[in-house]
């Protein structure tokens, strides 16, 4: 199955897909978009500790450009994944609309992992997130 190269990229950046990475990706790309290059942005991204809600981290790294290394992105322990952009003053958050984390946990399947990435990356982005600057 032939991916969009932001997946494969993503694919191997991470070494698998999945539907947690994929959000995330998806949310950092809605930073970046907003903020522009990430120097001077900084993220502070909530998911649960362990995966796999966590994989939500290298999506947000991949495509904000934040990284641990940099010291410019925080992972906090929270129930649901979102994610709080930082730039100059300005603070946007992203986070799942209702529902939509109760429906990727329970359809999870690492044998449908490719089929649930390419749905979760081609979701309009105003039915999979509430973006509000905060």
């Amino acid at each position: 199955m032939d991916l969009p190269e932001d997946l494969a990229a993503l694919q191997r950046f991470h070494g698998h897909l999945g539907v947690y990475v994929t959000v995330g990706l998806r949310m950092g790309a809605v930073g970046r978009r907003t903020f522009g290059h990430h120097k001077g942005l900084r993220a502070v991204v909530r998911s649960k500790p362990e995966p796999p809600m966590l994989c939500v981290v290298d999506g947000v790294q991949f495509s904000s450009g934040c990284t641990m290394g940099k010291g410019n992105i925080f992972v906090e322990p929270s129930p649901e994944p979102a994610v709080t952009f930082e730039k100059e003053g300005r603070r946007l958050r992203v986070s799942l609309r209702p529902g939509w984390r109760e429906r990727m946990d329970r359809e999870m399947s690492k044998e449908r992992e490719i089929e649930q990435s390419l749905f979760y990356f081609s979701v309009p982005e105003a039915e999979l997130f509430d973006v509000a600057e905060v």
